[in-house]
């Protein structure tokens, strides 16, 4: 009886504690975001590499075979995996992960107004 007892609240706990933190983070803006980590720094790399003027077909077919998706502003997603500065989110709801720049991604966001109150102004 009291082992069982035990497990419940053991259980109650563990979800209890699971559940604040996988408080969801947001896309800081339009961003790409990838299945591959190879394809993330691809996209990432410096503009005046004389291969990057062929990225922008290659991040097409990539987002047309569902191998990239293009993550929004204020999209809720989860950080499953830190390596550097490439992280790989996981849009709420969805299954996979996808590598992006840690810079693309708001670990705090702000709460969303509530009704009828004022969105406070960015400092900066």
């Amino acid at each position: 009886m009291y082992a069982r007892c035990a497990v419940v609240a053991v259980t109650i706990l563990v979800t209890l504690g699971l559940a604040s933190a996988a408080q969801a983070a947001a896309a800081r803006g339009a961003v790409l975001a990838c299945r591959d980590q190879a394809d993330i720094k691809r996209a990432f790399r410096p503009a005046a590499d004389k291969a990057a003027k062929d990225d922008p077909a290659y991040f097409r077919g990539k987002l047309q075979a569902g191998q990239c998706v293009q993550l929004m502003r204020d999209q809720k997603v989860d950080v499953d995996q830190r390596d550097g500065p490439l992280w790989c989110v996981r849009p709420s709801g969805a299954l996979d992960c996808f590598w992006t720049i840690d810079r693309a991604i708001e670990l705090y966001p702000a709460p969303p107004p509530q009704p009828g109150e004022q969105p406070s102004k960015k400092k900066g």
